[in-house]
């Protein structure tokens, strides 16, 4: 990433975390300056805060609350999220109907990047998990068509919209995902994710 800011400068940094962590790192290469900012925690407002805070400081530049700002961004964002949101279940066909029976969308699914998922019945419902995330399972409730909504049980996980194509024969051929929340972290990169029938099972029909 790149940008500029205090007083024309050039700065060049990136983000990166995992489960409990993130981390930025900053540089301005003009001045030879690069900062870094580890924390035990998941709040990217909080690297922030600390980054800006300390360049302010460095350059003397001024004396943001940082904290505040960034935190008044962050409820202005959640504010747009839901408003979203809220358009698209207005327009969502809540009268429409899958085109199968619940049970007919259970089974094993596999995309070429990710690997094996898994849709059973439970209870009378479709529970979806995607077998390598362990955090990654929830109920599929019907949205709209063959589209159904993911609630995870894990609500650190972006829900995720789960599209159903069917082949000629009326037959499931595969499934694609999108993130519910038009601010979703680019981290859930669900859109890149295609689950097909196993060739097993594809090659037995």
């Amino acid at each position: 990433m790149g940008a500029t800011g205090l007083s024309g400068r050039k700065l060049v940094g990136h983000t990166g975390g995992v489960a409990g962590f993130v981390s930025r790192v900053m540089l301005v290469p003009e001045e030879k300056l690069g900062v870094v900012i580890l924390t035990n925690a998941e709040e990217d407002n909080a690297f922030d805060a600390i980054l800006f805070h300390v360049l302010d400081s460095y350059f003397g530049s001024g004396n943001t609350d940082w904290i505040g700002a960034l935190r008044e961004a962050e409820e202005s964002a959640e504010k747009n999220a839901e408003e979203e949101m809220k358009k698209q279940a207005g327009g969502r066909a809540s009268d429409s109907k899958p085109s199968l029976t619940l049970g007919k969308y259970a089974g094993k699914y596999e995309d070429a990047w990710y690997g094996p998922a898994t849709i059973r019945m439970e209870n009378g419902k479709l529970i979806f998990s995607l077998d390598h995330t362990a955090t990654a399972i929830g109920e599929l409730e019907h949205w709209q068509y063959d589209t159904f909504k993911t609630r995870w049980v894990d609500r650190t996980v972006e829900d995720a919209y789960v599209t159903f194509s069917l082949n000629a024969s009326g037959e499931i051929d595969h499934f694609t995902m999108s993130a519910v929340s038009p601010f979703a972290d680019f981290s859930f990169d669900y859109q890149d994710y295609f689950f097909g029938q196993p060739k097993a099972k594809a090659e037995k029909h």
